[in-house]
């Protein structure tokens, strides 16, 4: 059962996420769900693309979610596609991967976070063309995007949320609107490292069954729940943006979350001074009288 203090204290810090950063406009931020201590940014269910074909595609992304624990953070994600990608003839390595997580807890837009290498970067899908040399954390991130390489013609994010909604389609970036300008709709999106400093390790969750994630709530559909870890320490303290996409672009979903200090240990009950001169007394007099007593019964013999 999810703490009632905490569901107020979590939901109240993502619902000021939008006034903390100012570039985001309140119409377009959505707060992440709380669920059993999960939070959940869902994804719209139609606008990922493959070929000439729009929804429900094997980039299809369905949802994101986040779980802080006292050790360690918790991301999942429920797509359609598996953590070792797919084939695809448009790539020109003839693969399609998954990007890297890219989280923002600067309060600017993704180009000048990036571009100043104040990003965080989780390198968690090992067959990819990440700049990043091996899976793990890193710091001092800059991003770039991958997007044409790996098959994607269109020329930027505007004219992609353009193609989508000419299929009949609903582009959304998770709890970002397809337009937030948070990121720039005249480049793709940023969606591997390009350089950075590794801090820690990555650890990729192969049974999400038994950590009480259920995308299935939201209606999400995708093929795969997949996940990994990270220690806590790892992360600062604060709201941030979190986003996440295939190599190609072919769908982005990004997450309004924040993290928090752990709790403190409760302070424990200590006596009084007097009280704890009383116990010590006490404490003495029931000594003495059992001594007595002791003396007492060995005379008697």
């Amino acid at each position: 059962m999810t703490n009632p203090k905490f569901k107020h204290l979590t939901l109240g810090v993502i619902a000021v996420t939008a006034s903390l950063i100012p570039f985001l406009a309140a119409k377009t931020a959505h707060a992440a769900v709380l669920v059993d201590g999960w939070s959940y940014s869902m994804d719209s269910f139609d606008d990922s693309m493959r070929g000439s074909n729009v929804g429900g595609t094997d980039y299809e992304i369905y949802g994101m979610a986040m779980k802080q624990t006292a050790d360690e953070v918790i991301f999942a994600i429920n797509s359609n596609l598996g953590i070792g990608g797919i084939g695809s003839e448009y790539a020109e390595d003839g693969h399609v991967g998954w990007g890297d997580l890219l989280l923002n807890f600067t309060g600017q837009n993704l180009d000048t976070a990036s571009a100043t290498s104040q990003l965080l970067g989780i390198r968690w899908a090992g067959n990819n063309d990440s700049g990043a040399p091996q899976l793990g954390v890193y710091e001092n991130v800059s991003a770039t995007d991958i997007a044409n390489q790996n098959g994607l013609l269109l020329d930027n994010l505007q004219e992609y949320n353009d193609w989508v909604r000419d299929h009949g389609s609903t582009p959304s970036i998770g709890d970002l609107a397809a337009n937030d300008p948070y990121f720039n709709p005249n480049r793709h999106i940023q969606n591997v490292i390009a350089a950075g400093t590794r801090i820690g390790d990555v650890n990729v969750l192969g049974n999400m069954g038994n950590l009480g994630v259920n995308f299935g709530q939201f209606g999400a559909t995708g093929t795969h729940t997949l996940g990994f870890s990270i220690a806590r320490s790892l992360l600062p303290d604060g709201a941030f943006i979190a986003h996440l996409a295939p190599e190609c672009d072919n769908d982005v979903t990004a997450m309004l979350a924040a993290l928090y200090p752990p709790a403190p240990e409760p302070p424990q009950d200590v006596p009084e001074p007097g009280m704890a001169l009383s116990l010590l007394g006490l404490g003495g007099l029931v000594g003495a009288f059992r001594l007595r007593r002791g003396n007492l019964q060995s005379k008697l013999g």
